[in-house]
């Protein structure tokens, strides 16, 4: 019988240091597109299945003990650890394999919040993607750019004794499927996305587009939720303030880096909302605020606390950000924008309300964001 570990026991392993290796035996193309990945590095090998196979015997004294050994759907790993322990190596296989990993939502609880309430920022390792949970216990909360699987939020809320009142997509999301409008229907809850983002200026299910400076309610006077309108990555961007503590920046500034502003094909007029943004929204703030993207780009992000996070004084720091002469600012952005992938519009209309099929979203889907213009902060 295949020993095997989930995806989530894998990533406690890997976050505390205890996974002695991964072997990936997928193919070159996929290893290239993404590798599983955790709050901390990981000794990793890439040998296709057909390889590992024939070159068990060598493989086998090649890697250690409880090595983890990762395919698509867990198929060919059960396969080679069975070879692989012929061969005197006990190895391990990761349960459901990348397609698992894909689903993987790792909550960690969030400290700087007003009293009475509380928060997760919900990490998607796969895809280096951040959501998050904010409201009052045993009253409302907002769940803010979830992923597309539903229950995990619905469980994190119902734990808490909070309702799901309002969810909130950010933008409308070029790497990833939003589950926004799922969760929202699941729960009766608002679903909020900008309106300027979407296709033709309308999506094909109920929602309500939040004006600049609109209050969430979360059933507690004392605690304010802002929409704050933030273009530049897309026409629309919203971010969620909690004044004097944290905002939620979508993917309009990251812990290293500022949003794309070239995936709705209007990189020259977007750099320079971005600009604006930065200049007239981001800089009057309170420099204390705790800032929490949508994603991370480099291992480097994520703190020993394993947090995607920053402060709007360190983010200030960055040269870009405290550019004045607004074209330099653009030739700057626009100049350092690696190539999206080509499926980003798609999966740009499929969150705008395109069908698509459950096999054509996991394709989507695979690899990590490249939302990022920069990671030079």
């Amino acid at each position: 019988m295949a020993r095997a570990i989930t995806p989530e026991e894998l990533y406690v392993e890997i976050d505390e240091g205890t996974c002695p290796y991964i072997l990936d035996v997928r193919n070159q193309d996929e290893y290239a597109n993404w590798q599983i990945e955790g709050a901390k590095p990981v000794g990793m090998r890439n040998v296709p299945i057909w390889v590992a196979v024939e070159e068990s015997e060598t493989l086998a004294q090649e890697i250690p003990d409880d090595t983890v050994v990762v395919c698509a759907h867990g198929n060919g790993s059960d396969l080679l650890i069975d070879v692989l322990e012929d061969e005197g190596r006990k190895v391990r296989t990761l349960a459901g394999g990348t397609a698992a990993w894909a689903e993987l939502l790792v909550p960690r609880p969030i400290d700087n919040l007003p009293d009475g309430m509380i928060g997760y920022q919900i990490a998607r390792p796969a895809k280096a993607c951040l959501s998050y949970i904010l409201g009052v216990p045993g009253g409302a909360c907002v769940v803010v750019d979830p992923a597309r699987f539903p229950q995990p939020y619905i469980d994190l809320a119902a734990k808490h004794g909070m309702a799901i009142t309002n969810v909130v997509d950010t933008h409308v999301h070029a790497d990833h499927i939003s589950g926004g409008p799922e969760l929202a229907e699941k729960v009766g809850a608002t679903y909020h996305v900008p309106l300027e983002d979407a296709a033709g200026g309308s999506v094909p299910w109920p929602n309500v587009p939040l004006g600049d400076g609109e209050i969430i309610d979360l059933g507690d006077a004392q605690i304010e939720a802002l929409a704050i309108k933030m273009p530049g990555h897309t026409p629309g961007s919203i971010c969620i303030h909690i004044p004097g503590y944290l905002i939620l920046t979508g993917d309009t500034v990251f812990v290293r880096g500022l949003g794309r502003p070239d995936l709705t094909g209007q990189a020259s007029e977007l750099a320079s909302e971005l600009f604006h943004t930065i200049h007239d929204r981001l800089a009057p703030l309170d420099r204390a605020t705790l800032v929490m993207p949508a994603h991370w780009t480099l291992m480097e992000e994520i703190d020993d606390q394993g947090m995607v996070q920053t402060t709007l004084a360190k983010i200030f720091e960055s040269d870009i950000m405290t550019e004045e002469d607004m074209e330099r600012f653009i030739e700057e952005i626009i100049g350092s924008l690696p190539s999206a992938p080509d499926f980003y519009d798609t999966i740009r209309l499929v969150n705008a309300g395109q069908a698509a099929t459950a096999e054509e979203i996991e394709t989507l889907e695979i690899g990590k964001n490249q939302c990022a213009a920069t990671t030079s902060m």
